[in-house]
């Protein structure tokens, strides 16, 4: 059995800093190697930061969110010679014992090695130098005859010109010291290769120091896994095996997109734990961390490179790899083997099979780039079902760029799950949201718009029709120019028009009428809540009412409130804003002498009085019976076959509509909706009892004047059972007009 650890979270020092205390040398503590300090301080030492020569304070300042706050006995910087360091580090140790020195990350290897060779701590020594080399790394494997690639390397040109001449195209070309993507590229052109050369030897590594010299190779097609291991002593324990999920994105070559665990009992993780172990060997490496990746060819595995340090990415992988293990992970492991012998001894050759549940680290890729003013979508990621921990180093403010690398990704987020298909939604939906970038939101900047030309001006279509458009003033800055006058006796800024309960797709009609140069009155009926009037859509702008007066008395009285809020305006026009001002609308209108549908049909709101008025002209209609009472209805409902629809005779979309699937059901329904109020305001006044209706629902929009009907827009609902309700909406698709 694996030791339990299941205490992870921020990582606290848990010892008291004796004066006895051991001293653990960490070079170069950043991301991961951050957390083998804590976990090393958790075992009773004290820490020494010891920062190698070029090492940016950036890079110093890289700590993972969940290692807290490191506290350092002290820091040391590298001096001119191993002696001169060595005795520094002796000094600051103040009497107290050195009982290790390990790199804390990739730049600090080479000198982890050297001091701890030479302070005869535990070490991997100096016998090879510099395995950090890719290209040492290639040539040591070879000579055991284990698969490696083809390569060329130098700090001039014309050291691998001849190996760029005659080598197959694509080939990849990087820093021979690097950790991650940094500086890797994916060359498809003698130019483009020789272009890159030349960039890398210019530039500095993103984990400090310059570029020594530029590795050529063979571009390796397959699957590429990454082998962490842990050794102590020679003996190398699999901690874990990763396939990575690596893609082109953003022109790049080479984005990780994620790290998903491989069974150690698969045949792929069969092959590749001995391999790697043989690397291992290979290079003389014997004690501490190792992250080994390796591509599986058509021919078997190769090394891509073998980084002498910890798995990278934060560790953010960490509590993943503690659920899928049963507690341990290559921090913890990384500790026992330079503290522990007996812990070390008690960890498993390899990780259980199968894995304790399902999980993979994400690596958040950014489509996008912009300073960022929020993070709506790590809050959205954190209440997955699947979500175990975010790693980011983004907060409002930060500079966001297109993820072209390790290092310009936009954090990593662990899911872990006992359902492999809940954990594939989640997945699903967090690279949903990185395409439509939906992560973040960005700031940004007003610019002022140059003034509209003559020739840029386009009259809206619905303004050309000579009845349409009538005398507007001269005087509305907003449109910047003079309109053309045309004949007519009126002019549209000394009329208003009246519209009932505006709210909704209501609000728009006015911002539509008030653009052609109209004052509006705003009627609100009885009835008509506050955040009902408050219900304007956020793609209308301000709406300045000419007044807004509520509904009075009788329809004369409403009336001669109206003529009153209008002044010497005339009033021209009186239309429904809303669903609960149709019926006032075609009262009033009918009243004020306004185009109008009038009363003839009192209440066309009325979904049974509808049904009724088809039905006498031989169309199709639904059967049905409404009422204020049950008894009204109760007939219907022992009759007709269930499930019925139940809804208030005067409502909108979906409000109050229920699926009832038996008698009692029906009954309860009612009830509640005749002690109901309606979404768009007032009481339900009777409920209405329908057949249920299968098949698709079509939506079809009109626009009449004086009986001619023109059609605006045909709609298929996507209607959806959701959450216990029978209709949920989930989206309208418009169809084309000569469809079938």
């Amino acid at each position: 059995m694996p030791p339990e650890r299941m205490d992870n979270g921020i990582d606290e020092d848990r010892s008291t800093s004796p004066s006895n205390a051991p001293v653990a040398v960490i070079v170069d503590p950043y991301s991961t190697g951050c957390l083998v300090a804590k976990e090393i301080a958790k075992r009773g030492c004290v820490l020494m930061a010891l920062w190698t020569k070029g090492f940016s304070d950036d890079m110093k300042a890289h700590v993972p969110m969940s290692a807290g706050t490191m506290n350092y006995f002290c820091e040391v910087d590298e001096h001119d010679s191993l002696e001169a360091t060595a005795q520094a580090v002796r000094a600051a140790c103040d009497g107290r014992e050195l009982t290790a020195c390990l790199a804390g990350g990739e730049a600090g290897v080479d000198l982890a090695d050297a001091l701890s060779e030479y302070l005869q701590l535990r070490t991997n020594g100096t016998q090879i130098p510099n395995r950090r080399d890719k290209k040492i790394q290639q040539e040591l494997i070879r000579k055991t005859g284990l698969r490696s690639v083809r390569q060329s390397c130098g700090t001039k040109l014309e050291e691998v010109d001849q190996f760029l001449k005659t080598e197959s195209f694509p080939l990849v070309l990087k820093p021979v010291e690097s950790a991650g993507s940094d500086g890797v590229k994916l060359c498809s052109t003698y130019d483009e290769a020789k272009d890159h050369f030349e960039l890398l030897m210019n530039s500095q590594m993103v984990n400090g120091g310059e570029c020594p010299a530029v590795l050529c190779q063979e571009f390796l097609r397959g699957k590429e896994y990454v082998v962490d291991h842990v050794s102590r002593d020679g003996v190398h324990k699999t901690m874990m095996v990763w396939v990575y999920d690596k893609r082109p994105a953003n022109g790049s070559a080479f984005v990780y997109f994620g790290c998903v665990p491989v069974d150690s009992n698969s045949p792929e993780a069969k092959i590749l734990i001995p391999y790697v172990r043989g690397v291992l060997d290979a290079m003389g490496f014997e004690n501490g961390p190792s992250h080994g990746e390796v591509m599986m060819t058509e021919e078997g595995p190769c090394l891509i490179e073998m980084n002498c340090r910890a798995h990278g990415g934060d560790g953010n992988w960490r509590p993943l790899c503690r659920a899928l293990t049963g507690g341990y992970s290559q921090v913890e492991a990384s500790a026992d083997a330079y503290l522990d012998e007996f812990q070390f001894n008690r960890l498993p050759d390899k990780p259980p099979s199968p894995f304790r549940a399902h999980g993979l680290e994400v690596i958040l890729v950014s489509f996008s780039q912009g300073t960022v003013q929020a993070c709506p979508g790590y809050d959205v990621m954190k209440n997955l079902p699947s979500f175990l921990c975010l790693e980011t180093g983004v907060k409002a403010g930060s500079k966001v760029d297109f993820t072209v690398d390790l290092f310009t990704g936009i954090g990593s987020v662990i899911l872990l799950n006992n359902d492999k298909a809940a954990l594939t939604r989640d997945l699903d939906f967090i690279r949903y949201m990185e395409k439509i970038n939906g992560i973040f939101t960005y700031e940004t900047r007003l610019e002022a718009l140059s003034r509209p030309t003559s020739e840029a001006y386009e009259r809206a279509y619905s303004t050309d029709g000579p009845h349409l458009i009538r005398h507007f003033s001269n005087d509305r800055p907003e449109l910047r120019r003079p309109l053309v006058k045309r004949m007519t006796t009126v002019d549209a800024s000394r009329e208003c028009v009246v519209v009932v309960d505006p709210y909704s797709t209501g609000c728009l009609i006015c911002e539509e009428i008030l653009k052609r140069g109209y004052k509006v009155i705003a009627l609100w009926t009885k009835g008509f809540t506050e955040e009902m009037k408050s219900h304007v859509p956020i793609a209308c702008g301000a709406l300045n009412y000419q007044a807004e007066i509520e509904e009075v008395g009788s329809l004369s009285d409403t009336a001669n409130a109206v003529r009153k809020a209008a002044g010497s305006l005339k009033i021209v026009g009186c239309i429904a804003g809303g669903e609960a001002g149709v019926d006032l609308a075609d009262a009033l209108s009918e009243n004020l002498e306004v185009r109008s549908n009038g009363t003839v049909i009192p209440n066309k709101r009325d979904k049974k009085i509808q049904m009724e008025l088809i039905k006498k002209r031989g169309l199709r209609s639904v059967r049905q019976a409404g009422g204020a009472k049950f008894e009204d209805v109760e007939p219907f409902l022992n009759r007709e076959q269930y499930p019925v629809v139940l809804k208030p005779t005067e409502s909108a979309g979906s409000d109050g509509v229920k699926l009832c699937h038996n008698f009692e059901e029906a009954k309860e329904h009612f009830n509640v909706l005749m002690k109901s109020q309606m979404v768009n305001g007032g009481e339900c006044p009777a409920v209405l009892c329908q057949e249920f209706l299968r098949g698709k629902e079509y939506v079809v929009d009109h626009v009449s004047r004086d009986g001619v009907h023109k059609t605006v827009m045909v709609w298929v609902y996507d209607k959806r059972p959701a959450n216990g309700s029978a209709f949920v909406y989930f989206g309208c698709v418009p169809v084309p007009s000569d469809s079938p």
